[in-house]
């Protein structure tokens, strides 16, 4: 007799968003069978959703098929890679952050303003869930490397470690500027694929926030590219 698989839950529905739960979660995800303690499986099967889990703010916008997370997390990785190494970045420890700082959204899901869900309710979900990743997850398979995933996320999170607050806050406001780089040229993107039908501007505040030399250049010739882009489609689209 085959058995009914466990109902999922969605982590792009907005049922999902305002009820949500870790327990309720965990429980619409199959179990792994591998009984060993330093297996990393549970925690690999977990983090599989980062890849099937859509960006929200796409979503509402039409855009179906758009980025995962992991996607965007990804890309975040390269740009702290190409981070000019005269400024002194610890560009390895951006490039973890990159890959852990929405970790949490693998359990959480992407919460988007539209939600409404408070700022403060957000963060303790997203450390919920990091804990349950950390704590259950991965001590198993290693104390140490389970440290070093909770202060990446915590380091991005706060902008500061206990070992070196300044460097660290140097580091991850780098990262977040990356992080919102990222979006403006993801949102061009969309825009030209789409042929100029989306109208994505909103967006693009984000960029008023990149103080950073060399990020605010390569902003500054993101939106260039986009003035001529809509200006070659003969249609105003005016960024505030």
């Amino acid at each position: 007799m085959s058995k009914t698989p466990p109902q999922v839950v969605s982590s792009n529905s907005n049922n999902f968003i305002q009820n949500w739960s870790l327990d309720a979660v965990l429980k619409s995800i199959p179990t792994t069978t591998v009984t060993s303690p330093s297996s990393p499986l549970a925690f690999l099967h977990i983090i599989e959703r980062l890849k099937t889990t859509p960006r929200e703010g796409w979503r509402k916008h039409g855009i179906l098929q758009g980025e995962s997370i992991s996607d965007h997390m990804y890309r975040m990785s390269v740009i702290a890679m190409l981070c000019p190494p005269e400024l002194k970045i610890d560009r390895d420890r951006c490039v973890k952050l990159a890959i852990v700082h929405d970790m949490a959204e693998a359990l959480v899901g992407d919460i988007t303003p539209p939600d409404k869900i408070e700022k403060v309710e957000k963060h303790r979900r997203e450390l919920e869930s990091m804990q349950y990743i950390v704590n259950t997850l991965l001590k198993p398979v290693s104390e140490a490397i389970a440290k070093d995933f909770m202060d990446l996320w915590l380091e991005y999170e706060t902008g500061k470690t206990p070992e070196a607050p300044i460097k660290a806050a140097a580091d991850a406001d780098s990262l977040l500027l990356v992080d919102r780089f990222e979006l403006i040229c993801q949102t061009i993107e969309y825009e030209k694929k789409y042929e100029a039908q989306k109208d994505l501007k909103e967006f693009l505040h984000v960029r008023e926030s990149i103080k950073n030399d060399f990020v605010k250049k390569w902003a500054e010739d993101a939106m260039r590219e986009r003035e001529a882009f809509w200006r070659n489609a003969g249609i105003e689209s005016i960024v505030p």
